[in-house]
């Protein structure tokens, strides 16, 4: 089969007389497996790592969402160092992920329930 994922990336900026659109459309990408990893983690303030997504043997797309109404998550690839931050309510993503690579994630000041969903490549 192919065009297993779809994603549809939208972005739109409206600030006084800034503006600016970027919607290429659905974009369709083949999926070589056929699993996928979907949780809600509860991240804590001391930095906690996912090196393994349930059943995914090579990571592909992921999509994160931080569930909390007040606080915000840091994420990246490295400990100690996070490339993200997902203030209180919103998402990371979707992106494509390196395969292999483990996922960093801390809460700021308390911790936060954050939706991580990931799609076998």
């Amino acid at each position: 089969m192919a065009d297993e994922l779809t994603v549809k990336p939208y972005i739109r900026l409206s600030n006084g007389n800034l503006k600016q659109t970027i919607s290429p459309g659905s974009l369709t990408f083949d999926q070589s497996g056929n699993g996928y990893y979907h949780n809600v983690s509860n991240i804590g303030t001391s930095e906690e790592n996912i090196a393994t997504f349930g059943d995914v043997s090579t990571e592909g797309w992921c999509y994160m969402r931080n569930a909390d109404a007040t606080n915000y998550v840091q994420w990246g690839f490295s400990t100690g160092v996070y490339g993200g931050r997902m203030e209180a309510g919103e998402t990371a993503g979707p992106f494509r992920m390196e395969p292999g690579l483990t996922l960093y994630l801390k809460a700021n000041t308390a911790a936060c329930n954050v939706e991580i969903f990931v799609a076998e490549d």
